[in-house]
């Protein structure tokens, strides 16, 4: 083959994929084109970052290293590229589907799509990218397997992984989690079991304490020795022990726990860590300025050393936001200095907002130190100016924007629901709230207290913890009174000691409850009530379709 139908193949293929990705700009049509090797994709606000992700993973799925690739397919000559080039004459009214299945005849290291790993930021992302690839990808395996991308947020990620191989680890399977407000009963369980004082080492400390030690992979023996002699750290060191050990018997994890207990399952297990990397022949991982230490670690231990590394990150170091949470803006700074083969880049284009924003917001964070440099840009209009207005009290500041609204309302003759308020406080809403009741003008309250936060919701879902897991004695705890049937905190905190020296869980206390006369006898009876209400429920699990147990354990 001359080198002069080689050339012609390369450039009228290349030219081919162009129009196939029309739709994006030259910036997203690299990202989407750049297969193999370590990739740093800084998207900007409003760039299209999501579009990128989706047609990237889709185009490794149907025509993996094709556009950069310089295979030449068997039997190319010039009567084949001649057909080609005409195409390009007529792509544009060249129906898509057909011209995607010319692609796929000129496709390179294809890959399946169970060898990828799309972490993100929200589960809401997850799902977003696989509904996006189950239109626009036609692999046929997307339709027949359930989800055989793995997309999720880290802690969704981690706790599939810990599913499967929780026991290494010495947890049972049906491993559950720990939220927020179980984590602070346990901690304040094991001060009293440990007579410290909650005024002295507050409860919302300790835990804040123990969660930035696990973000930065810190166990308990390497923070007892950090602790030195420091009283108040040494306490909290023997918190976390107790915290770590009452969570292990009840077969839990805290948030934290979630990632930091993967990643010592993939340092410590040689053959399940080259299973993972060998697995995931490519991951991408979304919001990348904001993950943390623990992040950090587990993506390099699912990459490996010495291998071909074709993980592409995608974030913005001008919207590192969760530094308070323990985000290390350092991750993406030094992306391309951990990978120096990397390739950075940069969408720069919005396609969000309008010039006057954009040109506020690059003049705000050209002021930002040790960044990669890059402007926003958009060929949309100029738009409204922003107007920055000083009030003195906060009924002036509520006065204004109403003000406001019923002024543009008039000129622009735009209904109330076109209008949105935000604000940094829930406290910050009571002054609105006010004022718009006196002014008449109605409105709607987003964002108060979630689902599953909700007492009700919670109950319930601790209930099913238990029937799910027995051993769930954090669970059992928030349930076992609710609603009150006779079990006060001291008989039930007696029917805890006896179930830690005998070493089983306290639900079996409950249902032997008579056998035990440290125990009350009104309690007694309440407790081997309640046992066995929920011993049927458990077996009432083994064959109810799960619907039918949510109704008949609520009622």
């Amino acid at each position: 083959m001359t080198e002069q139908i080689k050339e012609r193949f390369l450039s009228v293929k290349r030219k081919l994929f162009d129009k196939y990705y029309s739709f994006l700009n030259p910036e997203q049509r690299e990202a989407v084109y750049t297969v193999n090797g370590p990739v740093l994709f800084l998207a900007g606000a409003g760039s299209g970052k999501t579009t990128v992700l989706v047609n990237r993973i889709a185009h490794i799925i149907d025509f993996g290293d094709a556009y950069y690739s310089e295979r030449i397919p068997e039997g190319m000559n010039e009567d084949t590229i001649d057909s080609y080039e005409s195409l390009l004459d007529i792509a544009d009214g060249y129906d898509k589907e057909e011209l995607r299945e010319l692609l796929l005849d000129l496709a390179v290291d294809k890959c399946d799509p169970t060898k990828f790993l799309a972490v993100t930021f929200t589960n809401k992302a997850a799902k977003e990218i696989i509904n996006r690839l189950m239109v626009t990808v036609k692999n046929p395996k997307l339709k027949e397997k359930a989800e055989p991308i793995w997309a999720g947020t880290f802690h969704a990620i981690c706790m599939r992984i810990l599913h499967r191989h929780g026991k290494l680890l010495g947890f049972y399977s049906g491993i559950q989690i720990c939220d927020v407000d179980e984590s602070k009963k346990v901690i304040s369980n094991c001060l009293k079991e440990l007579n410290i004082d909650e005024k002295k080492l507050p409860i919302k400390l300790v835990q804040s304490e123990i969660s930035r030690a696990k973000e930065k992979l810190i166990d308990v023996e390497e923070y007892s020795q950090s602790a030195g002699n420091d009283a108040k750290y040494g306490q909290i060191a023997k918190v976390y022990e107790l915290y770590q050990k009452k969570l292990k018997s009840s077969n839990l994890l805290d948030f934290d726990d979630i990632i930091m207990k993967t990643v010592q399952l993939l340092q410590e297990n040689k053959y399940e860590r080259e299973y993972y990397q060998e697995k995931f022949k490519y991951i991408s991982v979304d919001e990348y300025q904001d993950t943390n230490k623990a992040q950090f670690v587990l993506i390099s231990l699912l990459v490996g050393e010495g291998k071909q590394q074709n993980i592409m990150v995608v974030g913005d170091d001008d919207q590192s936001i969760y530094k308070f949470r323990g985000a290390t803006i350092e991750n993406i700074l030094s992306f391309d200095k951990i990978y120096p083969e990397s390739k950075v880049i940069m969408l720069e284009q919005n396609y969000r907002s309008t010039s006057n924003i954009l040109n506020a917001a690059n003049s705000v964070i050209k002021n930002n130190p040790h960044l990669h440099s890059k402007e926003l840009w958009c060929d949309s209009e100029v738009g409204d100016k922003i107007i920055v207005k000083e009030v003195g009290t906060q009924n002036d500041e509520s006065k204004y924007i109403i003000d406001k609204i019923v002024s543009l309302r008039k000129e622009r003759e735009i209904e109330y629901k076109d209008f949105a308020i935000l604000y940094r406080m829930n406290a910050q809403s009571m002054n609105l709230e006010t004022m718009f009741a006196k002014s008449g003008i109605p409105y709607r309250m987003l964002g108060s207290l979630r689902f599953y936060d909700r007492k009700e919701v919670k109950d319930i879902l601790s209930y099913l913890s238990v029937i799910n897991n027995a051993h769930n004695d954090i669970k059992l705890e928030r349930i076992v009174n609710e609603p009150k049937r006779g079990i006060g905190e001291s008989s039930f905190k007696t029917a805890k000691q006896i179930a830690e020296e005998l070493n089983v869980p306290v639900l079996k206390i409950l249902e032997t409850a008579h056998s035990y006369n440290a125990i009350p006898l009104r309690a007694q009876n309440a407790m081997v009530a309640f046992a066995k209400v929920m011993i049927g429920l458990i077996e009432d699990a083994e064959h109810l379709p799960l619907c039918e147990l949510v109704k008949q354990t609520m009622e």
